[in-house]
């Protein structure tokens, strides 16, 4: 594919939606994982897992960005695009994620657009 071929997908793949590039990028981590290119015959199973991290980053990502207000204050345990737990503390998103058999689930605080940010002093 050419320089310029490169440049023009980019540019209508940043006008999808956020649902639509999720998409996207689940089809490519598919594609790169089922027909690795003959110069990348060689890569180990961590470049697969590193594709896969990237993927659930975004997806964490989205999903904090569209359920922020619904959840400020809260702690959340995601698993990709997927609530698997909250509550008032991270141990109770926790042991919700893992009962519903989520080990390793993203933990984190969600706070409101209208929340100050902390400095300190």
């Amino acid at each position: 594919m050419s320089n310029e071929q490169l440049i023009a997908l980019k540019e209508q793949l940043a006008s999808l939606t956020p649902q639509e590039k999720l998409e996207v990028a689940r089809f490519l981590t598919e594609q790169a994982q089922s027909n690795p290119s003959p110069e990348k015959a060689n890569t180990s199973a961590s470049g697969a897992a590193d594709n896969n991290a990237v993927l659930k980053r975004a997806q964490h990502m989205e999903w904090l960005k569209a359920h922020r207000e619904e959840y400020a204050g809260t702690y959340v345990a995601l698993d990709g695009d997927q609530l698997v737990g909250f509550g008032a503390t991270i141990r109770e998103a926790h042991e919700q994620a893992r009962q519903v058999g989520v080990e390793q689930a993203f933990l984190v605080h969600v706070s409101s657009v209208n929340d100050a940010p902390f400095g300190g002093w």
